[in-house]
C-alpha cells in the first residue's frame, strides 16, 4: 500500500511539472513548483486534509485589469502558453481556477469535459476563442461555471441542459446570437441563483408558459440589444431576485 501511495505522489508531482513546463511564468509564480517538496505547499494547490489528495489548483492572476493600480503588472503576473492534458491525472481535482491568464487564442481544451470531479470551474479572461466544447456539458457535479471575458461563442445551450447542479453560470461577453434555446435551458437548470449573460448579443427576450426560475436572485442582462417592447411576464415573477 505504501508503494502505491508513492507511485501515486509521483505521477501527480510529474503531471503538475509537465503543466508548469507548457506555461511562461515571468514572475515566478510557480517557483515553488519544483522536483523536491510535498506538492501540497506548492503555490496555488490545496489538499485534502484527510487524503492529501489535490483538490484545488488556483492559478488565478493576482492583479486585473480591473484595478487601474494593478494595469502594469497584470501581464507580467500572467501565465502564458498553453493547457497541458496531464491535469487529467489530478483524479480529485474539484476546483479550477486559471483565469485572467494568457492561453494564446486557443480553443477551450476538450479534455477538461473529461474532469468529472470539478465543481468549480473558472477560465474567465484567459484569451480563449471558438466554440465552447460540447465535452463541457460532462462536468456534471459543477456548481460554478464562469468563461466570461474570452472571444467565444456557442451554436445552441444543449450543452448545458446536464448541469443539474450548476449554481452559478457566468456567459458575458460569449456571443450568444445563435443560441436561441438559451432561455428554454437555463430554465430547465433547478439549482441556478445567478445568471450573468452581459454583452452577449442578444436580440430577443422571450416569453416563458412557466418560469422554474425558483432560486434566481442574480440576473444580468445588460448591454444586450432585445427589441422586446415590453419585460416578458417571467421576469417580475422571479421573486427571489436581488440584482437585475
Amino acid at each position: 500500500m505504501e508503494a502505491l501511495i508513492i507511485w501515486v505522489t509521483l505521477k501527480v508531482r510529474e503531471a503538475l511539472l509537465r503543466f508548469k513546463q507548457d506555461l511562461q511564468d515571468p514572475s515566478n509564480r510557480l517557483a515553488s513548483w519544483n522536483i523536491g517538496g510535498d506538492c501540497c505547499t506548492w503555490a496555488g494547490i490545496v489538499c485534502d486534509n484527510v487524503t492529501g489528495h489535490i483538490i484545488e489548483l488556483n492559478l488565478r492572476n493576482p492583479f486585473t485589469y480591473y484595478h487601474r493600480s494593478q494595469y502594469k503588472a497584470n501581464p507580467r503576473s500572467m501565465l502564458v502558453g498553453k493547457v497541458n492534458p496531464s491535469l487529467l491525472d489530478l483524479n480529485h481535482l474539484s476546483y479550477l481556477d486559471l483565469s485572467v491568464n494568457d492561453f494564446q487564442g486557443v480553443q477551450i481544451p476538450r479534455f477538461i469535459g473529461s474532469m468529472r470531479n470539478l465543481r468549480y470551474l473558472n477560465l474567465s479572461d484567459t484569451q480563449f476563442v471558438g466554440m465552447i466544447p460540447p465535452p463541457l456539458g460532462n462536468l456534471s457535479n459543477l456548481k460554478s461555471l464562469d468563461l466570461s471575458l474570452n472571444y467565444l461563442y456557442v451554436e445552441n445551450f444543449l450543452w448545458l441542459s446536464g448541469l443539474s447542479f450548476l449554481e452559478q453560470l457566468d456567459l458575458c461577453y460569449v456571443n450568444l446570437s445563435k443560441a436561441s434555446d438559451w432561455l428554454l435551458v437555463a430554465n430547465t437548470l433547478p439549482s441556478l441563483v445567478e445568471l450573468r449573460l452581459s454583452n452577449c448579443q442578444l436580440h430577443h427576450l422571450p416569453p416563458l408558459a412557466i418560469s422554474k426560475f425558483s432560486s434566481l436572485t442574480i440576473l444580468d442582462l445588460s448591454f444586450n440589444q432585445f427589441d422586446n417592447s415590453l419585460i416578458p411576464g417571467w421576469v417580475s415573477s422571479l421573486s427571489h431576485l436581488v440584482f437585475l
